[in-house]
Order: C-alpha cells, then structure tokens, then sequence
C-alpha cells in the first residue's frame, strides 16, 4: 500500500508532520511536537537556508483543515532563551502566535501553559538535533507525465517521462 500525500508545485509532499519522519517527538494534551527536517525554502524563497533543516514543528493533535501547525527552525533557537536560561519576549510572543495558529483563542490560558511546557520540553533537542537529514528520511521528486517510449524490433531505443 502506498503512501497518499498532496504534492506540492515542485512534484514533492507539501510536508508529512510527525510519525517517520520525525527524530523526536512531544505530546502535551492536544498538541504535539515533532522535531524534524523541512525544507523551508521550498515553500519560502527569501528563507535563507536551502534543503532540509532541523526545526520544531507544533501542531494540534486533531487533525483540522482550519488550523496550521508552527514551525521555529533550529537556527532561530537562541531567540527563545537568554543566556541565563531565562525565557525571552520572543518566547511568549512565539507561543502566543503558536496557540494561535494551532487554533486555540489567543486568551485561552491553559493552552498556553501546555504550550510552554511543550517548547521548554521539546527545545534541548531541537538544539542538539543533527544538523543533516538522514539519508533514510530524504523526500525524492514525483515524477509525473507520459512515459515515452522508443523501440525497433523489440529492442528499447529511448525511454522518458514528459
């Protein structure tokens, strides 16, 4: 049985969150966590960074249409923690938008705790996490069209897809 995923303008999945393609994952309640790699550039021409990065993705438990999931790249780590170990504006800025994003009211207080508690759980291994894609983890392009094929007396001259 094979795997059904929406493809994106390129011939890849637009992202498969969590399950195999994740190096770790955290679940508080509703939301979950999965640290894994995505290629953000993809899907954001002025991210800066090209091919599979480590990121934290947050995203609600159940699956709906109307909400989206969070993402804070590895690269973007420091913003969340001084050098004391103390959160900064940028951290509860970042999980008030989160909430948001997974769907929660942006007054809605237990989701944000359960937010919190999520990011400080999920964030040591965000930072330790590898830096490259296991190969294993590598997404290949679709390859969509018409198979072509050339032949003279049953031997293949040229094959390709259009």
């Amino acid at each position: 049985m094979s795997e059904v995923s929406l493809l994106g303008p390129s011939g890849t999945p637009y992202v498969d969150l969590s399950g195999q393609r994740a190096w770790r994952q955290y679940t508080k309640g509703d939301m979950v966590c999965s640290l894994q790699w995505l290629d953000l550039q993809a899907h954001d021409p002025n991210f800066p960074e090209d091919g599979p990065i480590p990121c934290m993705v947050l995203f609600h438990a159940f699956r709906r249409l109307e909400v989206g999931a969070h993402v804070i790249p590895q690269r973007y780590a420091y913003l969340y923690g001084a050098r004391e170990g103390k959160p900064t504006f940028h951290f509860f800025r970042g999980v008030c938008d989160a909430c948001e994003t997974l769907g929660f009211d942006k007054n809605d207080k237990a989701a944000q705790h359960r937010m919190l508690d999520l990011v400080i759980e999920a964030m040591p291994d965000l930072i330790l996490m590898p830096l490259e894609q296991p190969p294993a983890l590598e997404i290949q392009r679709h390859r969509l069209g018409i198979e072509v094929t050339a032949r003279n007396g049953g031997k293949t001259l040229h094959s390709e897809v259009i």
